[in-house]
């Protein structure tokens, strides 16, 4: 008799147990996770300040008949830690903070500074963006970079004012000065 209760309770158990996975099993599937993740962590905006040696790799301007290989020309780049009060309405960030670049060939410093007003924001996964607007063709252009010890690396974006579309024209690497 004390065999078939005990049967009985695994029994019972058992089918306890398969009541749960099969209603566990009938819950829809939750959502597949985001392709950025805002959880990532996010530089410190005081870790980033301060000034870089920025060297790009852009495709040389000219003739497409002898257009040359892209050289690396060497500018400079310094982020700061204040905000804007007068923010770049093309910026995908409302939060942007004050930043000079010098890129020679696509910025144009004003009499007296040594680069172009631009803005930047940190975004999750440890990266940055830098923006500033390009004065020949009225776009603009961006550094999308990860930041790593004190050396920032990535891709250099230019945005058309005529049609919106961005394209990838080349790559950079900025290196943080020792004071």
């Amino acid at each position: 008799m004390a065999h078939r209760a005990r049967n009985g309770a695994r029994l019972a158990w058992v089918g306890g147990l398969g009541a749960a996975l099969l209603v566990s099993c009938s819950r829809p599937a939750p959502p597949p996770a985001p392709v950025s993740n805002p959880a990532a962590p996010v530089i410190g905006p005081r870790h980033a300040v301060g000034a870089y040696t920025l060297t790009t790799t852009l495709a040389v301007r000219g003739s497409p008949r002898f257009r040359r290989p892209a050289r690396p020309a060497p500018g400079m780049l310094r982020l700061g830690y204040q905000q804007l009060a007068l923010p770049f309405s093309s910026a995908a960030s409302g939060t942007q903070l004050d930043a000079t670049v010098s890129v020679p060939g696509y910025t144009r410093a004003p009499r007296g500074r040594v680069g172009e007003a631009a803005a930047w924001w940190p975004v999750p996964g440890e990266s940055l963006v830098v923006h500033f607007p390009t004065p020949r063709s009225g776009g603009f252009m961006e550094l999308k970079g990860v930041f790593q010890a004190d050396t920032i690396t990535g891709e250099v974006w230019y945005t058309s004012p005529s049609s919106g579309s961005s394209y990838q024209v080349g790559a950079f690497r900025a290196v943080k000065r020792k004071r």
